[in-house]
C-alpha cells in the first residue's frame, strides 16, 4: 500500500497552530465539579435498566449461578465438552 506525501503544506501549518481549546468554568475554590453528558446519563440509565433485568431471576436460577460461582472460585467447575460439542452441533444443523 502507497500512502501519498502530503503536498499542500498550508494543511500542515494549520495543524501545527492550532491550540488546544480550554474551556472555563467558575467554581468556589477548593470544589471539583462534575458534568454529565445527556449521551452520558442515557447510557447509565440503559445500563441500570438492563442490571434491573438481569436481576429478576427465579430461586432455582439464583441458586444454579451460587453453585457455579462457588464452584469457579473453589477451583471445582469443570466444563463437560461433549455437552459444549452436541450444544454447538445442535445449533448449527437446526439452523433453517
Amino acid at each position: 500500500m502507497k500512502v501519498n506525501p502530503i503536498t499542500n503544506p498550508n494543511i500542515l501549518k494549520a495543524y501545527q497552530s492550532a491550540k488546544p481549546v480550554q474551556e472555563k468554568t467558575k467554581v468556589a475554590p477548593g470544589r471539583d465539579m462534575v458534568t454529565f453528558s445527556e449521551e452520558a446519563m442515557s447510557f447509565s440509565k440503559a445500563l441500570a435498566e438492563a442490571r434491573d433485568a438481569i436481576e429478576i431471576r427465579t430461586p432455582e436460577e439464583k441458586a444454579h449461578f451460587a453453585d457455579v460461582t462457588n464452584a469457579v472460585a473453589q477451583g471445582q467447575y469443570r466444563v463437560d465438552s461433549d455437552k459444549i460439542a452436541d450444544k454447538i452441533l445442535e445449533s448449527v444443523l437446526n439452523r433453517k
